[in-house]
């Protein structure tokens, strides 16, 4: 079985801000996520469907200023730091193997390095535990487009009441598009890989105020 979109995660320097943002262009006012305790980012969420599935979201991650400086190599994918200058952009995406260990016995198999898996949890606003483990490599592989994997321990954000936006599209460019697919195909990912002249992701919304870009919004006031 492939792997399933879990989420997609657009770098934003100022929560709030951007959840106005997201807010203003879409239609749909996104949740409180939570922090990220130890790692110095917190989030907000918006939950998605992508080709029926609706397992799946968006999550907006911040700094947190509430929490005490973390060193860079220990943020929640290198985000705690972010300058007030950070354009916000589409930074990181994750997928949902069947069986997390397997998926990167087969990586490693394959030489896709996929990282380690490690153990990570957080406290929703409502008390509720999320926990979950995730393998992120460092850096993300092919300049930042290469997934990383994640398996849930118990609930998934999406089982809370949350508004839903449609991803209506979701692609990566690269200028070595083939390296690329074959890396995806390692790790079971099924997504369009077009040439491009540098790494990116590319994901569009529809919403109730017409379709958006990611990395196009969430520029603040």
């Amino acid at each position: 079985m492939p792997a399933a979109l879990d989420h997609l995660v657009l770098a934003v320097p100022h929560l709030e801000d951007a959840v106005l943002d997201l807010a203003r262009r879409t239609g749909v006012q996104p949740v409180a996520g939570g922090a990220h305790p130890g790692r110095g980012t917190r989030n907000a969420l918006v939950g998605m469907t992508w080709q029926g599935r609706r397992r799946c979201y968006l999550e907006l991650l911040a700094p947190d200023p509430d929490q005490p400086p973390v060193a860079p190599e220990e943020t929640m994918l290198g985000l705690g730091t972010l300058g007030a200058d950070f354009v916000p952009r589409l930074h990181a995406w994750a997928v949902q193997p069947q069986d997390l260990d397997a998926a990167l016995a087969a990586a490693e198999a394959a030489g896709v390095d996929a990282g380690h898996a490690v153990a990570a949890s957080r406290e929703l606003p409502d008390g509720t535990r999320l926990a979950w483990r995730l393998a992120v490599p460092r850096p993300l592989g092919h300049g930042g487009v290469q997934p990383f994997l994640i398996a849930w321990d118990g609930p998934h954000p999406t089982d809370a009441s949350m508004p839903t936006l449609e991803l209506v599209e979701l692609a990566v460019d690269h200028p070595d598009p083939e390296a690329v697919a074959r890396d995806l195909a390692a790790l079971g990912v099924r997504v369009e890989v077009h040439r491009g002249p540098e790494p990116r992701l590319h994901a569009v919304l529809d919403s109730p105020e017409g379709r958006i870009e990611l990395g196009e919004c969430c520029r603040g006031r």
